[in-house]
């Protein structure tokens, strides 16, 4: 079943600066005893209901041998969420994806983005293998070693809640995250890839796993058959921040792609070669390859 194809770059848009003002407003209205909406990016209620980071739900069941009824059953839904739409969170969802979108696109402005041709490879090296051993790493510390969920220090959205509350409660604007997120914002448009989301995030680990799961969840579909790019012409690559190659994302980077929809919107005027769809993956075959 295949999704009409939408210019998704705008609702996208919407979605995640909405988001970003939203976990920024919170706060002053908890502060004002308005609690319909209460929390960050770790667990967040709305109107009784959970939601919570996967990766921060395990560290403290880990650490306190204990899982409490609503951070299980709102990690199970942002789980839940990725089973079926895939990776969306950090495409729709993240503030710091927002800010780290923007980053790239200054960089590609200024001709630092990363050359892409055809016969690169879909990431320059594993990505997943980074942020994966920094989960395996981080567990057992906070296991063995401290009571305390330690790879939430490295959460990106984290820190961008966190420097939300502290402002309306405290009047404090947590001069170190600042100076940590802008430091890597700068690192990456000067490099010109995103280098956070690709191979540091840990946050990112459970939410792909649980993405790969499902064989018929939502992904990136390519149909050969509409493909009229041809030699090195990719444009569906270089809409990709990610430098993934869209026509072989089933094959390769199953881990990587989180569904932003640029890649499809680049294509529409090119064939309509790739859509959103649900369903097992079909063999992909590229006329250009």
């Amino acid at each position: 079943m295949k999704l009409r194809s939408l210019p998704f770059r705008p609702f996208r848009r919407a979605a995640q600066v909405g988001i970003a003002l939203l976990f920024a407003v919170i706060p002053f209205l908890n502060r004002q005893g308005m609690t319909f909406l209460a929390g960050n990016f770790f667990y967040f209620e709305a109107a009784g209901a959970p939601l919570a980071d996967p990766l921060s739900t395990l560290q403290v069941a880990l650490g306190a041998f204990s899982l409490t009824p609503s951070a299980g059953l709102g990690a199970g839904l942002v789980l839940l969420l990725a089973l079926l739409m895939g990776p969306v969170f950090c495409a729709w969802i993240c503030p710091y994806g927002l800010f780290s979108e923007l980053a790239h696109g200054i960089a590609s402005a200024c001709g630092r983005g990363a050359k892409k041709t055809a016969a690169d490879a879909s990431v320059p090296f594993p990505s997943f293998a980074p942020k994966a051993f920094l989960v395996c790493a981080g567990l057992p510390a906070v296991l063995f070693f401290a009571p305390v969920p330690l790879l939430n220090y490295l959460s990106m959205p984290g820190w961008y809640a966190l420097v939300m509350q502290h402002i309306a409660f405290y009047g404090e604007i947590l001069p170190g995250a600042l100076a940590f997120i802008s430091v890597l914002l700068a690192v990456e448009s000067l490099s010109g890839r995103r280098l956070w989301c690709l191979y540091l995030c840990p946050q990112s680990v459970l939410i792909s796993l649980a993405a790969a799961v499902l064989p018929g969840r939502l992904r990136v579909r390519f149909n050969g058959k509409s493909c009229i790019c041809r030699g090195p012409e990719n444009p569906c690559r270089g809409r990709c921040s990610l430098g993934l190659d869209p026509r072989a994302v089933q094959r390769k980077s199953r881990l990587y792609c989180v569904n932003c929809g640029d890649c499809i919107d680049a294509c529409r005027e090119k064939g309509g070669a790739l859509n959103f769809a649900f369903g097992k993956a079909e063999r992909l075959r590229s006329k250009s390859s």
